[in-house]
């Protein structure tokens, strides 16, 4: 018994990590809260344990609708990126609804400073009133530039809405770890560990119920 316990114990200790999610401020959530005069960027600060780094990430927007439009086709555009800026809560920036990324077309982040921008996406409206819901999960690529960016002391959400938008609800959620690398490395040490742990009660229920009685 007391071998189980020790064994159970490796697993919940060790055990796969959980997704914290950070929710943005009021001033991104509502309605009509983005203006397609403005582009925003949201100032994100992951708690990460020393010697780790963000493993798995994702962005998600929440009922979004398209509440007026700029252009005679009546539709809309939202773009999204990460950002190497070090910011509090929410800055904002004029963009006087100009068509595009307003973020791409900043020195700060092109030319010789592309590396300090990696795009999430854009969304497309086709018209007023409509809603999406909207999930950017970080590919392998974006979560090298999301560490770096920490790294450097300055992570961001950049957005720029092309007309004007109201928000339900937005998000990022993260998980930490030392990191599994690149497709077919070798597993992060959480995951090692719990596997480890998983295979070793696995063996001991085994023997246990499979092992002959001893007669006193």
């Amino acid at each position: 018994m007391k071998k189980l316990s020790i064994i159970a114990s490796i697993i919940s200790i060790c055990g796969l990590a959980q997704a914290t999610t950070i929710t943005a401020p009021s001033t991104l959530v509502g309605a009509n809260v983005l203006e397609g005069n403005d582009a925003y960027a949201w100032g994100i600060s992951p708690v990460v344990p020393v010697g780790q780094i963000v493993t798995s990430a994702t962005v998600t927007f929440s009922g979004v609708t398209l509440t007026a439009s700029g252009n005679s086709a009546g539709t809309g555009y939202l773009y999204t990126d990460l950002l190497n800026l070090s910011t509090t809560g929410v800055k904002t920036y004029t963009d006087n609804d100009a068509a595009g990324d307003y973020f791409t077309g900043l020195s700060q982040f092109s030319g010789a400073n592309s590396s300090k921008l990696s795009n999430l996406g854009s969304a497309f409206f086709a018209a007023v009133n409509d809603t999406l819901n909207l999930t950017y999960v970080l590919s392998s690529a974006q979560l090298v530039s999301l560490n770096a960016y920490l790294a450097a002391g300055g992570l961001s959400i950049g957005i720029d809405p092309d007309c004007h938008y109201t928000v339900g609800n937005l998000t990022f959620s993260y998980t930490t770890g030392t990191g599994p690398g690149p497709k077919g490395s070798v597993p992060d040490t959480a995951t090692t560990a719990f596997l480890l742990g998983a295979g070793l009660l696995g063996l001991e229920v085994f023997r246990r119920k499979f092992a002959p009685a001893v007669k006193a």
